[in-house]
């Protein structure tokens, strides 16, 4: 009579389980279609956008490009001239020295030449303890912002935004390395309609293994660590299967850190980034989401463009890896969770339909339903409540069904990008197929891991550790 019980619950529980697994992918599979001619739409526009008029125009929009940085005394060099050898007509670049106990000034100094300057400064968002503001004597629409470390990455990129003089602004993180023509590409998107573009993301790849000298990218010579490759896997799934469609129907889930571009006076009207929550940028997307509702006259929007704009240093080994998504879980359930009366309201149209259900079912929840379907059905085999039939099948659709969207994605973007040669292209079509094997339970893991730490309140932001990169002579 006990045995009956068990299997009627464990079967119950199992086909709920089951179904959760049918309802995400037939989500996913839905919005990677959507993502799939979304991203043909806008990169044929691309092709039509006349870039050199814009470079010439004198109407063209100026921007601020603020670049915090803590401890970056790798990538800080090749990030700043990345930036200062962009192809636009007026920009400025602003480094926040985040309290960095590296090299990273030494390296600032020896790239820029800088001199301490008496600047007027207005502490319009918090920031921290500024201590000097300099200018480089080589490149004058450069300045490096020194101040105490305080208020996390939040208070760095608000130090930035205090001495900012254009009215758009591009975050970048400190190893970041642009594109030349991404300033170009991205704005040419808001001239086409200012007054109501108020944010911009894009894709971004992974730079580890790329040959640079002087933030110059010579050679896109891709690694083939599997940690890395399952990252840029990830990258092209989520844009295609998750961003560019959402964006689509105006629910942009988010305008990542390490590349972002805003309008000055919503971040104004909104206060600056907030330092309360483990990361910046997923809340302050959540919270422009907020912003345009309650401004919906105005008809605001932010969209993610379908193109590389910029290549950031990804965690090479699996310690740094859990790390980062540790983190990536907490902010994604504090953020959720403040932003919970979004939930199915209308007012938040597709934000409040489509992607908040979709953060809260699959990037909150989703994480128990993984290793409780794991435990169930792991358990059920050894006690012979499940037989080996059942339980191959429900792994091997697990399986298959990672394989399907990551084959579908990966379709789209060679298609559209030629960033891959075929041999890397193939190799990823292989570790896809294998995901649901090895890289899924690391990933779930971490986000387990980062789970608990969030209930326990934990909002620390801790910097991965990197490997020391080999430099391009």
């Amino acid at each position: 009579m006990i045995r009956e019980i068990f299997t009627s619950i464990s079967n119950t529980v199992f086909y709920m389980m089951f179904g959760y697994f049918l309802l995400m992918l037939t989500y996913y599979a839905f919005l990677t279609m959507i993502g799939l001619a979304e991203a043909r739409r806008r990169w044929r526009q691309n092709i039509m956008d006349d870039y050199p008029l814009l470079y010439f125009s004198s109407f063209t929009l100026s921007v601020s490009i603020i670049i915090p940085a803590r401890n970056e005394e790798d990538w800080i060099h090749d990030s700043v001239l990345s930036a200062v050898n962009l192809n636009y007509p007026e920009f400025e670049v602003i480094v926040i020295d985040d309290g960095s106990t590296d090299k990273t000034v030494e390296v600032l100094t020896k790239a820029l030449d800088l001199r301490v300057v008496e600047a007027h400064y207005v502490k319009h968002f918090k920031d921290g303890k500024v201590q000097n503001i300099l200018k480089s004597n080589k490149y004058p629409n450069v300045t490096v912002v020194s101040k105490s470390p305080g208020f996390k990455k939040a208070g760095a990129v608000n130090a930035g935004l205090n001495v900012a003089k254009y009215k758009y602004i591009c975050v970048i993180d400190a190893d970041t390395i642009l594109e030349p023509d991404t300033l170009l590409k991205v704005m040419a998107q808001v001239e086409k309609d200012p007054e109501k573009v108020i944010g911009i993301g894009s894709y971004f790849g992974l730079v580890n293994g790329f040959k640079i000298k002087d933030g110059r990218i010579l050679d896109h010579s891709f690694s083939y660590n599997p940690i890395l490759v399952y990252q840029n896997l990830e990258y092209i799934r989520s844009f295609f299967g998750n961003r560019i469609a959402s964006s689509k129907f105006g629910a942009t889930p988010n305008i990542a850190g390490g590349f972002g571009l805003w309008r000055k006076d919503v971040l104004y009207e909104l206060g600056g980034y907030s330092a309360a929550f483990t990361c910046e940028d997923l809340e302050m997307t959540f919270r422009v989401h907020d912003y345009i509702a309650k401004n919906k006259e105005k008809k605001y929007k932010m969209l993610t463009l379908p193109y590389y704009a910029v290549w950031t240093e990804g965690p090479s080994n699996i310690r740094s890896l859990v790390s980062q998504r540790d983190r990536w879980q907490r902010v994604t359930n504090e953020t959720v969770w403040s932003y919970r009366h979004m939930l199915f309201n209308p007012k938040y149209k597709g934000m409040g339909m489509l992607t908040l259900p979709y953060f809260l079912i699959y990037e909150v929840f989703g994480i128990f339903v993984e290793v409780s379907s794991l435990l169930l059905i792991g358990t059920g085999f050894l006690f012979g409540v499940f037989s080996a039939h059942v339980f191959l099948t429900y792994f091997f659709f697990m399986l298959l069904s990672q394989a399907l969207v990551s084959a579908m994605s990966l379709f789209a973007f060679a298609r559209d990008q030629k960033a891959f040669r075929l041999k890397y292209i193939v190799y990823m079509l292989f570790l896809g197929m294998i995901e649901t094997l090895c890289y899924r339970w690391i990933t779930s893991f971490a986000r387990l891991v980062g789970t608990i730490r969030a209930l326990l309140n934990q909002r620390t932001f801790e910097q991965y550790i990197r490997e020391k990169r080999a430099k391009t002579q």
